[in-house]
C-alpha cells in the first residue's frame, strides 16, 4: 500500500471529492439485520437506487422470507430485476436464509445488536461459506451494527487500487479494510461507501478511467501515467 501520510492525503481528497459530487443520500430506514444481510447481497456493485428496487421487488413478489427459502434460485432471480448477476445473488440469498434457518428455525438476526460489534460480525461471518461474503459482513456491520467497516465491492476495489491505496490483489480483506478504516472517520463511512459506485460508474470505469475530467487526476498515480501517456503519443499527420 501507498505510504500512510500519502495514503491519508489521497483518502482526504477522494472523501472530499465524493461529498461535492455524490452526496450520501438521506439514510434509509433502518432494516432488520436478517433484511440487511440480504440487501447486502443485492448491493454490491450496485447503485444505491438499483439495489433498492431489486430488494422492495423481492419483498413483494414473496410471501415472506420462508418462501424465498424454499425458491429455486432463478424464482427469486426473476424478480430481482436487472442487476447485475441476479442469479448468482438470489442462489447466494437462498443458501444464506437456508442456512440461518437450519441453525435458529427462525428468519431473525436482531440478538446480534445485543452483541459487541466484533461478537457480532464474528457471528456473521460464519455464514461465508453460504452466501455472505466479506462485503456483506461489513456492510452489515456498517449499516446494522454501529461498527466501523468499509464494505469492500469490485468499483470500490477499482478505484482504491488506481489510487494506488490498494497495491495489488487482496489477499486478506479484513486487513485491508482495517487499514482504511484507520484512515476514514466512522462518521464518514458511509459517505465514502455510497459515493465510490456512482464514481466509479461515471468516471473511473472499468476499461479506459476518463482520467482527463477526473477531479483526482492530478493526485491519482494511474491518471498521472496514463494522462502522461496520451500526451506524449506523437499525433497522426492531417489527412491521414
Amino acid at each position: 500500500m501507498a505510504a500512510a501520510a500519502n495514503k491519508q492525503q489521497l483518502l482526504d481528497k477522494t472523501l472530499a471529492v465524493l461529498k461535492k459530487k455524490y452526496p450520501a443520500p438521506p439514510e434509509a430506514e433502518r432494516r432488520p439485520v436478517l433484511e440487511e444481510v440480504l440487501y447486502a447481497i443485492a448491493r454490491e456493485g450496485v447503485a444505491t437506487a438499483d439495489a433498492d428496487a431489486a430488494f422492495a421487488g423481492l419483498k413483494e413478489a414473496f410471501f415472506d422470507w420462508n418462501e424465498v427459502r424454499v425458491s429455486s434460485g432463478q424464482e427469486v432471480a426473476d424478480v430481482l430485476g436487472n442487476i447485475p448477476h441476479a442469479g448468482q445473488r438470489a442462489v447466494h440469498m437462498v443458501e444464506f436464509l437456508q442456512e440461518h434457518f437450519e441453525r435458529t428455525y427462525s428468519f431473525e438476526l436482531d440478538d446480534l445488536e445485543k452483541k459487541g460489534v466484533k461478537q457480532a460480525s464474528k457471528q456473521l461471518a460464519r455464514y461465508k461459506d453460504k452466501g455472505v461474503n466479506d462485503f456483506a459482513v461489513a456492510w452489515v456491520t456498517q449499516r446494522a451494527l454501529g461498527g466501523h467497516a468499509i464494505p469492500l465491492d469490485e468499483p470500490t476495489i477499482r478505484v482504491l487500487t488506481r489510487l494506488h491505496v490498494i497495491e495489488g490483489e487482496i489477499d486478506d480483506f479484513e486487513a485491508t479494510r482495517a487499514s482504511l478504516e484507520h484512515h476514514i472517520p466512522k462518521a464518514r463511512g458511509i459517505e465514502f461507501t455510497e459515493g465510490m459506485i456512482p464514481f466509479a460508474a461515471e468516471i473511473c470505469t472499468p476499461d479506459v478511467p476518463k482520467c482527463p475530467i477526473c477531479p483526482l487526476k492530478a493526485d491519482c498515480p494511474t491518471g498521472i501515467e496514463l494522462l502522461a501517456r496520451a500526451k506524449a503519443k506523437p499525433e497522426k499527420p492531417k489527412g491521414k
